[in-house]
């Protein structure tokens, strides 16, 4: 059951914002920043540390990891111009950067691995340098590509909004912060096509069901309207608009795929003219204050999502405002029975908008 209803405004906008920094070229730009400190790092490694520290890394990591950092280079000056098939199948830059990188992530620690899969906890001289690797994934880049399988990427609000989908077993992704002032949704435009069709323009795409009036209560006549049926997608030119998944208890496996009309609620314009404007909305700087925060047992304040470090690695939760703060996750591996730990827990972000910094003197939140 979805938590985030694209019916909320709150939620819409949320989406929307969201999808248009994850295709931001500043977010891709400091992806690239950090994976550039991430090969610096690990090459003075294995310049610098002694072989016993060196040995599980494979020997083949450095070429892989300078061979993603090119295609970063090559696919953000095409971005800066507004050239967004950068993320296209088979061709775009930023598409082929996935190889080397999985690659990188899979034979990381060979050791650590099972089946290319990172089961067990690396040598602690090895985590920071995991850490900056990490430090270079955003959750919901995958996206922006079109989807593999004719399906689209994004159903439900939830993959995004839901802070639960951004933990991990040895990392968790960093959540968001929203601008205080989220502005509305564009109206939409009247582009619209049908699963199978390409697309025409880069930009968000809504999945509606367009609504007629009626001569005579059954000849369509004029559209008066459209319902949504489910999240915002990120589509870029040249791909087909794809299917759309949908709940239906009826079915055997709880969900089905249909064909669907999408409808352009946003053009992607940005860097056409060569300038990349201020972003910085989207990087919102922790220091504005100190963040509310409550620790196990306490009465929650304010509904909404919650981090904490303790346990070993950082973790969400939501909590309801007058319902109890929880206790943290331990961490101990991929097979270890679970243990729990009180915590101290910092508000992310507040279900009825308001800060979740506490409050100066004669300041009301």
């Amino acid at each position: 059951m979805a938590k985030f209803l694209m019916t909320d405004e709150h939620v819409r906008r949320r989406l929307f914002w969201l999808l248009q920094r994850l295709s931001s070229y500043s977010l891709w730009q400091r992806k690239r920043d950090t994976w550039a400190q991430f090969a610096e790092k690990y090459e003075e490694a294995l310049k610098t540390w002694p072989e016993e520290k060196t040995e599980g890394f494979n020997e083949k990591a450095i070429i892989w990891i300078y061979d993603a950092l090119r295609l970063y280079d090559e696919g953000l000056s095409e971005l800066a111009v507004g050239n967004r098939q950068v993320w296209q199948t088979k061709t775009g830059e930023f598409f082929h950067l996935s190889r080397p990188i999985d690659l990188v992530r899979s034979f990381f620690w060979a050791s650590c691995h099972e089946r290319w899969v990172h089961v067990d906890p690396y040598p602690k001289h090895v985590i920071p340098l995991d850490n900056l690797r990490f430090a270079t994934e955003c959750y919901g880049d995958n996206l922006l590509f079109p989807p593999y399988d004719n399906v689209c990427n994004i159903f439900e609000a939830d993959y995004l909004l839901d802070s639960d989908r951004y933990n991990g077993v040895f990392h968790t992704y960093s959540y968001p912060v929203f601008p205080k002032n989220l502005p509305p949704v564009p109206e939409g435009t009247d582009i619209i096509i049908k699963t199978g069709e390409p697309v025409p323009s880069d930009g968000i795409w809504e999945p509606v069901k367009i609504q007629y009036n009626h001569k005579l209560l059954v000849i369509k006549t004029d559209i008066n309207g459209f319902k949504n049926l489910g999240a915002y997608n990120y589509f870029i030119r040249g791909m087909n608009a794809p299917l759309q998944v949908y709940e239906d208890m009826l079915l055997a496996e709880g969900w089905g795929y249909r064909d669907v009309q999408w409808r352009l609620v946003w053009e992607d314009t940005r860097y056409y003219d060569g300038i990349i404007p201020d972003e910085s909305e989207y990087f919102l700087h922790e220091a504005q204050g100190k963040r509310i925060q409550c620790r196990t047992g306490d009465k929650c304040p304010h509904s909404g999502q919650w981090a904490t470090l303790a346990g070993g690695h950082q973790q969400f939760a939501y909590v309801r405002a007058g319902g109890q703060m929880p206790e943290a996750k331990v961490f101990n591996g991929s097979y270890s029975p679970d243990t729990f730990t009180p915590a101290s827990w910092s508000l992310l972000d507040r279900d009825d908008g308001g800060s979740i910094f506490e409050a100066n003197p004669g300041e009301k939140h």
